[in-house]
């Protein structure tokens, strides 16, 4: 029997050791490796990803409302954008970057 040094080794391990007890080429096999968390673990990793993906879309929908606010800030009261910045507390560059 063998043994693999560290998960990263055991599809290739595995992979050796089913080729030499069924005496084939290696290249003819596929291993799929299927991990079983903790349910505790599983569920805080469900979490964390439905919470990373809902922040994602967060910074994306903040992202279009800032963009939609320096327009209409700079279109409606016809501001610099310097002076939109000032307003915005931001730079006039990021105003000119949220503006095109």
């Amino acid at each position: 029997m063998t043994q693999a040094r560290s998960l990263r080794d055991v599809p290739a391990t595995a992979t050796g050791v089913v080729s030499a007890l069924l005496d084939v080429d290696e290249d003819d096999l596929t291993i799929h490796l299927a991990y079983e968390l903790p349910a505790e673990v599983a569920a805080a990793w469900r979490e964390a990803e439905s919470l990373r993906t809902q922040a994602e879309e967060a910074e994306s929908r903040a992202a279009l409302l800032r963009r939609e606010a320096v327009r209409g800030l700079l279109s409606q009261t016809h501001m610099s954008q310097a002076e939109a910045g000032v307003v915005l507390g931001l730079s006039k560059q990021r105003v000119q970057q949220l503006a095109s």
